[in-house]
């Protein structure tokens, strides 16, 4: 916090000293941008976002503590209103991260991408280009989501271990899947290509490309 310094672009803007900022860029009222913040052309962050925090752990986390890396937001992203993109995480040109969303250190998010209000992408998730997302959807730590996905809300893509025996690890969506309102997706399954996961389903193992899937568990 000590690096940040007030400026006069935007009111109560506060800003490190690295911070760059390109043409058409617009800034709401008490925006924070952390070092290594790299703002593209015509990019639009809303009041009270936050970009490029380096995150304190918990003291019980096992996760790693981030590396210092660039936090890029694209050209013509658009970031909502109080949202959080941690240190080293990217945002493609004229993606869109809805009010309240929360983007992890590390992950990426893809051109065109869109992200309702409050989601949470977990650290070192990938998703690609033309992503949508409804509200309050939940990436755990590195999933891998492909091209033209679609999330309905309240979705959660699980990681980490599991109860059972089957592998654990995030899950990987393949190009054009689409899941359902309130659907949950476990640990170490993948959901294949243009494959349909009905509304409040839980996925506990692989999905075949094409198919569609529905109940608890989804089959």
């Amino acid at each position: 916090m000590t690096d940040l310094r007030q400026s006069d672009l935007a009111p109560h803007l506060l800003l490190a000293p690295d911070v760059v900022i390109g043409a058409r860029v617009e800034l709401g009222a008490n925006v924070v941008l952390h070092a290594g913040t790299v703002l593209h052309d015509g990019c639009r962050v809303d009041d009270g976002a936050v970009i490029g925090r380096q995150p304190r752990m918990g003291r019980g986390s096992g996760s790693p503590a981030p590396a210092p890396a660039p936090t890029v937001i694209g050209e013509d992203a658009v970031v909502g209103c109080f949202t959080v993109v941690n240190v080293g995480a990217v945002l493609g040109p004229h993606s869109w991260l809805g009010d309240h969303c929360l983007v992890r250190e590390g992950s990426q998010v893809g051109a065109d991408a869109s992200i309702g209000h409050a989601c949470t992408i977990g650290r070192d998730c990938v998703l690609g280009e033309r992503v949508r997302m409804q509200g309050y959807v939940g990436l755990a730590s590195g999933v891998v989501v492909e091209d033209d996905c679609f999330f309905g809300a309240q979705v959660i893509i699980n990681g980490g271990l599991t109860m059972g025996s089957r592998p654990s690890g995030p899950p990987v969506l393949r190009r054009g899947a689409q899941i359902g309102s309130g659907a949950q997706v476990l640990p170490g399954t993948e959901v294949g290509e243009g494959a349909v996961v009905g509304a409040g389903s839980v996925v506990v193992r692989d999905v075949a490309p094409g198919t569609t899937v529905r109940g608890v568990p989804a089959r």
